[in-house]
């Protein structure tokens, strides 16, 4: 989404031995080492000790609800977790003008009824030291019932159809409420709201709680293993481990090995069956759409280069994966040989069930 390599030497170079690492990409990693770094001091600097969701009974055992959050965004670069699990994000050569909007599902990262944290890391446009004034976010929360929008309902407590802009203006737009002609009318307004301090920073971190309720109580990763504490506390290098589990996952892919993939992946598709309400239509569908991409004779997955991983912490710490220095998309990449710009990232988190266990996708 290999053959042994002849040079016994190869595997200890990850790959690198077939290609050297492109200039072009040595500069850019270059280009964006103060960026990790100054990112990397922000999520130490608002590390909260407060784990989420916060689990309360369930209500809707036979109500297929499908959580949602709308996004739109100008003028800046940014990341959206849903209890420290990356959601979505903006980034990159396509994040240097404009800005983008659409529809994301929670459901696979909530689990479980019950208050939820959502963060939104915001920086500058790509190739931007410093926000300018136009930089904004916007999220509205709703949720809709049985596959059917017609139904969908807007969170009230996170400013209902107007939802939550982020920005540096002191004002927020409010649409019209109620019904017309009664003593429930309110007419479109401007309400005052705190600005955020946006201007002239080189990133900015915004972090809030929400409710949202579930027909399921999954465990995922919240019981596994703290692999950051593991890291710190007992010298263990994560890194090294998953590098490990990376060259499984390379070898796979670049087999063709579609049984192969369908194990590894195995336990997270089971995971989204459950969250997204998958028919058997749909659990066929993604199997196929697993064959016909690691059979794409079109599609090539390039090297690894080791000096390009950056390790990188979700889920509080349960969660670790490994993203690309000079982008922040995932190591595995599958180019596109007819159209070498046509790129897909195939991003893995893994996570420890038990002490002493072995590193797994989920």
């Amino acid at each position: 989404m290999m053959k042994v390599p002849v040079i016994i030497i190869c595997l200890f170079t990850l790959f690198s031995c077939q290609s050297k690492l492109s200039p072009e990409t040595v500069n850019k990693i270059k280009e964006q080492e103060s960026f990790w770094q100054i990112r990397t001091n922000l999520i130490i600097e608002n590390k909260n000790a407060t784990q989420y969701p916060v689990k309360k009974d369930t209500s809707i055992s036979h109500e297929k609800r499908s959580n949602y959050i709308y996004i739109h965004s100008a003028d800046c670069q940014f990341e959206v977790y849903i209890n420290d699990v990356l959601l979505t994000n903006f980034k990159g050569e396509m994040a240097r003008k404009g800005g983008v909007t659409g529809g994301h599902i929670t459901n696979f990262l909530l689990l479980t009824s019950g208050t939820n944290e959502i963060k939104v890391r915001m920086y500058p446009p790509y190739g931007e030291k410093v926000f300018k004034i136009g930089a904004a976010v916007g999220l509205v929360f709703q949720h809709f019932r049985d596959g059917n929008f017609k139904t969908t309902v807007y969170d009230e407590k996170m400013r209902g159809k107007d939802g939550i802009i982020l920005d540096h203006f002191d004002k927020q737009w409010v649409s019209d409420k109620g019904e017309y002609g009664t003593s429930s009318w309110v007419e479109a307004h401007y309400e005052p709201k705190t600005p955020l301090p946006l201007k002239g920073l080189p990133i900015y971190e915004w972090s809030s709680t929400f409710e949202a309720q579930v027909p399921y109580d999954l465990v995922g990763w919240h019981n596994s293993v703290n692999l950051e504490k593991e890291q710190e506390d007992e010298n263990k290098n994560i890194k090294a481990e998953l590098i490990a589990e990376y060259k499984k996952v390379y070898e796979i892919i670049k087999n063709r090995d579609v049984q192969g993939y369908l194990k590894l992946v195995k336990e997270r598709e089971e995971l989204l069956e459950k969250t997204m309400y998958y028919t058997e239509k749909d659990r066929k569908e993604k199997v196929k759409m697993a064959e016909e991409l690691l059979n794409d004779s079109d599609y090539e997955i390039e090297p690894l280069f080791e000096e390009t991983f950056q390790l990188e912490y979700q889920g509080y710490g349960k969660l670790a994966t490994l993203i690309h220095k000079a982008d922040g998309e995932g190591i595995i990449r599958m180019r596109n040989k007819k159209n070498p710009d046509e790129n897909i990232y195939l991003d893995f988190l893994f996570q420890r069930k038990e002490k002493g266990g072995k590193l797994t996708v989920i």
